[in-house]
């Protein structure tokens, strides 16, 4: 209860009450003179169409497409061989017409009731080498219905063969009602196309798991077919969050490595990069050699995330390059770095009191007003080794979120941000309007918008609320939104 009926089921009703709209208009064709009474029901059936009509309707035109096509497809196979069946029985059976289940009887039914069977597999394998797998319930549901028919008056009357027409062209109806419901879109008075979504991976798309769920696609990905500027924020590099994107449509580089960089998923590319300054750099490998501690070197070199570490310490370090020296998006490094490459973070596999240490001695030092420290769980093998922790450097700068604004500074683009990770906080201080959830209690100061439920749902609905509506603006932590 209180769930909104959503576009896809409106617009099956739709699609079948038009099915059911052409099957009326057929029936007044019988009142003219000499036009037979069985004119309408005789060549297109609205319960085959109304099936049809239901499979095909799916979000996007392409989706819808793709279904329409493998019904049609489908529907022709198991209907085309569903009437040669018939039609060969009845000239070369020897044993008069095909019998219909009403007047079927022993003598008469093991030979064409035998041959369907057999025949079935040929269905099966006709669908198989024309691509259409995903449909071959459809070609059997088609043949089984000419073939198979219960109603004796209608096979009587005009032949099973009919009735294979009949249910093909109630079908390609059927179908074609759903793609022309299906490409209406009612006109919006206004969108806003200077919008740029930044939507957090890290507590909103994931959800704490490592995969972006289903539902979670088949939303972000409904927005950017309406024309929405999407893209994704992260703490993460490419090497970690590529493949959650496996099937998700964005239409925007990627904020990733906490706002340090951009990067393009579609041409493999580093836009934008927020490097640690050389000087700060040569501090903070001071102090950690002082300290004997060996942190992983994170720089971009040709498009390739370069990692360098010098040596291999304790068990975290070394689990930890397993892990990324045959990762794809990246390449793993032992040895000397060369000097003239610039960091564009460091990161430390340590346990907790030296985490707590350095994050005491940096953070009340000559770099704290230089440097951004973030502080991670050791989630790939927490198990293993419960006390180790990540820490991550990065300039100070990243909190700018340059790397967005120049980008959203060359397309003319105003930043929405929604996250609900104190990890992303700076993003919604960057944002022109941002959005977090009720849980992030460290980011209320920087949102304008509150979700008080944890849902994708309210998140799109937001999305949608904002991108449609004719005026929005900052007012004291406020977004007006006139609907």
């Amino acid at each position: 209860m209180g769930k909104r009926v959503g576009l896809r089921t409106i617009k099956t009703a739709i699609s079948i009450f038009i099915c059911l709209m052409i099957f009326m208009l057929l029936k007044t064709v019988e009142l003219i003179p000499g036009v037979p009474a069985d004119f309408a029901f005789k060549w297109y059936n609205p319960f085959f169409a109304g099936i049809a009509t239901a499979y095909s309707v799916y979000p996007g035109k392409k989706k819808s497409m793709e279904q329409a096509k493998n019904r049609c497809v489908a529907s022709l196979i198991g209907g085309i061989i569903g009437i040669i069946l018939v039609s060969v029985y009845e000239l070369i059976g020897g044993r008069g017409s095909w019998p219909t289940l009403a007047e079927v009887s022993f003598v008469n039914f093991i030979l064409p009731y035998t041959l369907t069977a057999l025949v079935s597999i040929v269905v099966v394998v006709v669908g198989v080498a024309l691509k259409q797998q995903p449909a071959v319930f459809v070609s059997i549901l088609t043949f089984l219905s000419v073939t198979v028919n219960p109603n004796a008056t209608i096979s009587n009357t005009w032949g099973q063969w009919v009735f294979g027409l009949n249910r093909i062209l109630s079908t390609v109806i059927g179908v074609l009602v759903a793609l022309a419901v299906n490409c209406f879109r009612l006109p919006h008075r206004h969108c806003n196309k200077d919008l740029l979504f930044c939507i957090g991976i890290e507590g909103i798309l994931e959800k704490d798991t490592d995969k972006i769920k289903g539902f979670m696609n088949y939303k972000l990905n409904n927005v950017v077919y309406l024309g929405v500027n999407c893209t994704l924020f992260t703490t993460r590099t490419p090497t970690t969050f590529m493949h959650l994107l496996e099937d998700v449509k964005i239409n925007h580089p990627v904020i990733c490595c906490s706002g340090a960089a951009l990067y393009d998923t579609e041409k493999l590319t580093y836009l934008y990069k927020e490097e640690i300054l050389a000087e700060d750099a040569a501090q903070i490998d001071e102090y950690l050699d002082s300290k004997g501690i060996t942190p992983f070197k994170n720089y971009i070199v040709d498009d390739v995330l370069h990692i360098y570490c010098k040596k291999i310490d304790n068990i975290g370090e070394r689990l930890y390059m397993e892990s990324k020296k045959n990762a794809a998006y990246c390449s793993f490094d032992i040895g000397q770095i060369h000097k003239e490459q610039n960091i564009l973070y460091y990161l430390i596999v340590e346990r907790i009191e030296k985490v707590n240490q350095i994050v005491e001695d940096l953070t009340h030092g000559p770099l704290q007003d230089k440097i951004l420290i973030q502080i991670y769980d050791y989630f790939d093998h927490s198990e293993v080794v419960p006390e180790l922790k990540y820490i991550k450097i990065y300039s100070k700068k990243i909190e700018e979120l340059n790397v967005l604004k120049q980008y959203c500074w060359a397309k003319d683009l105003r930043i929405v941000g929604l996250t609900t990770s104190p990890l992303s906080n700076h993003l919604l201080k960057n944002s022109d309007i941002a959005l977090t959830y009720y849980s992030n209690t460290t980011a209320k100061d920087y949102a304008d918008i509150i979700l008080n439920t944890n849902s994708y749902d309210e998140m799109f609905r937001q999305i949608s609320k904002l991108y449609y509506s004719k005026k929005y603006q900052r007012v004291e932590s406020q977004v007006d939104i006139n609907e």
